[in-house]
């Protein structure tokens, strides 16, 4: 039998409720009229990728973007794996270094010959390889999965393999009955016979075979990010795909039980379930569209796995590193204002994710928009739906190295699975691609008024602030942050008003701003004169956020630009 360790349980960390205050200093306190928020079917404006396929026409204002410091151009200097002494980064894999001379090298699982040491409690994620994993009459889960998907695995390669084949195998494994309408949908109706046979003949082996070996290839259980945790994990693109393979099959316990008082309540659910449900109708086309998308994932690491490494670390700013605003003497940062692009065509800069508090927002189910595209295009991102808890509001989580497998056209309900996409970004020491994506989280304004409190322009500065610091060890190596209209669809945000926090925050931790409008070119033209006019003005941090501090009782009177534009900086403090 597998050597098993059993890890003490760790008591849920809960952030202390900080006080209020009427000021831009001091901690947040969150507002109680945001908590739930709307769908995540629309959660940014309207945008087409069609119409930002041709290049930028060169109408930008600000800085040119080469003026924008890139890690790919001076790729950061990070310590060797073997090195890292940090109790709060766990590697599911041996010490490697990536050689550019030896680009085929693969990371190593942690334990070597097979030996999975289990770790079955709170603190980590439940495998469904742990022993401890029992059904109801008390037996063990794991032997019943590894017959049911060693079944399916041989249908599959005599080229047997059927949709039933498929529902019944995920409802064996789970112990639960499933709706399989946008799945059956797929695979039925909308592939080709060329496409449906590949999938159930060679793909669907693949995917079997990579759950089947999770204890071997993962080697032990990623740790969950908890609430104010400051934890990293690192794995292999391989063990990714390992896991992603587990969550097509359902195989994560507990995980569909999110009720208040429940183990996940705070987590979400990163089982493929509520992705291949689609009732009568068999699903949105949109949903259909993004299942295409993570299905031609699972067809490129069947051609070919990828050997890279990937990160996901989630970080709580301290108190003590809470910016003294009212004090802040830091200038403006550069930035570059653009309608013809979109984020993640902005390489080498830090990539803002317009995130859910639960990350991933509506993926798995109907939501397609900023959030749910990247995570479907990128689909290691799905991960971070197995790992981390929900997002508070002095925190963030970073997906570090996270390659993207597919282009796609349409945006929301016109959004499509367009074509293939080798991603050429390059690597890291860890052989992780220089690709650093932030998931920021918004306040959802159900009443679009009280985004201008205190409390609340308080809340999202120090969001904004908390996933553009940079850490003092590496403050050298300030890359450019590439962001947007963040929170201003179905959140209800104001575009100025989050233009300006983001510009304060980007100021503050001295990083500069490529902001994409997304084809507004009234916010490109209204957002850069305001700019001009506060370098003219010699604004600093202080001065924008008195500016907001002020404009907070008179919103209903004009627009935040105009108030800003007649309202000389000198006359701030008179």
């Amino acid at each position: 039998m597998n050597p098993v360790r059993v890890l003490v349980t760790r008591a849920n960390t809960k952030l202390e409720k900080p006080y209020d205050e009427d000021s831009l200093e001091g901690k947040y306190c969150e507002n109680e009229g945001s908590q739930e928020e709307p769908s995540s079917q629309q959660t940014n404006d309207s945008f087409d990728i069609d119409k930002v396929d041709e290049e930028d026409d060169g109408t930008f204002q600000g800085v040119p973007l080469s003026d924008i410091p890139n890690i790919c151009q001076q790729s950061p200097t990070i310590s060797d794996m073997k090195d890292i002494r940090d109790r709060n980064h766990t590697f599911l894999i041996k010490p490697f270094k990536y050689d550019s001379n030896d680009p085929d090298c693969e990371p190593e699982p942690l334990y070597e010959n097979g030996t999975y040491v289990d770790e079955w409690d709170q603190d980590n994620v439940r495998l469904p390889c742990s022993q401890f994993y029992i059904t109801k009459n008390g037996t063990q889960r794991w032997p019943i999965i590894q017959e049911s998907l060693t079944k399916l695995q041989h249908l599959s390669e005599t080229h047997m393999a059927t949709m039933e084949d498929i529902k019944e195998t995920i409802e064996e494994c789970a112990g639960r009955k499933y709706e399989f309408n946008c799945l059956e949908r797929l695979l039925n109706e909308v592939y080709s016979a060329d496409e449906r046979a590949h999938f159930m003949s060679t793909v669907l082996s693949n995917i079997c075979s990579l759950a089947l070996n999770v204890d071997k290839i993962c080697s032990r259980p990623p740790p969950l990010l908890r609430i104010g945790s400051n934890r990293t994990v690192t794995m292999s693109q391989k063990q990714a795909a390992s896991l992603l393979a587990c969550a097509f099959f359902c195989l994560f316990p507990r995980r569909f039980n999110q009720k208040v008082g429940s183990e996940y309540e705070n987590y979400q659910n990163p089982n493929f379930n509520t992705l291949f449900q689609g009732g009568r109708t068999g699903g949105s086309k949109w949903k259909l569209e993004k299942l295409k998308c993570i299905f031609h994932y699972f067809n490129r690491i069947t051609e070919k796995m990828p050997n890279g490494v990937i990160s996901f670390r989630r970080y709580q700013l301290p108190d003590s590193c809470l910016p003294k605003w009212a004090e802040s003497k830091e200038p403006l940062c550069k930035i570059h204002i653009t309608k013809n692009k979109i984020i993640e065509d902005i390489v080498g800069l830090l990539q803002v994710d317009f995130a859910n508090k639960y990350i991933g927002g509506g993926v798995m189910s109907d939501g397609c928009v900023q959030e749910e595209i990247r995570f479907v295009i990128c689909p290691e991102m799905l991960i971070s739906l197995l790992l981390c808890e929900v997002i508070q509001p002095n925190e963030c989580v970073f997906l570090i190295g996270c390659e993207r497998f597919s282009t796609y056209q349409g945006y929301s309900t016109t959004f499509q699975f367009k074509e293939n996409y080798i991603d050429q970004t390059p690597k890291d020491s860890w052989s992780r691609k220089l690709c650093h994506v932030v998931a920021m989280d918004a306040i959802a304004f159900h009443n679009r008024s009280i985004q201008y409190t205190i409390k609340n322009m308080k809340r999202e500065l120090i969001k904004a602030y908390t996933c553009f610091r940079v850490p003092a060890a590496v403050i050298d190596q300030k890359s450019g942050v590439a962001t947007g209209n963040w929170g201003c669809g179905a959140f209800n945000g104001n575009k100025q008003l989050k233009a300006i926090i983001q510009l304060i925050a980007a100021s503050q931790a001295g990083r500069p701003l490529v902001y994409l409008t997304f084809r507004d070119q009234n916010l490109v033209m209204s957002f850069h004169k305001v700019y001009e006019h506060l370098s003219n003005e010699k604004a600093t941090v202080k001065d924008l956020c008195t500016y907001l501090q002020q404009y907070s009782t008179l919103y209903k009177k004009l627009p935040l630009f105009d108030f800003i534009l007649q309202t000389p900086v000198s006359s701030l403090y008179s």
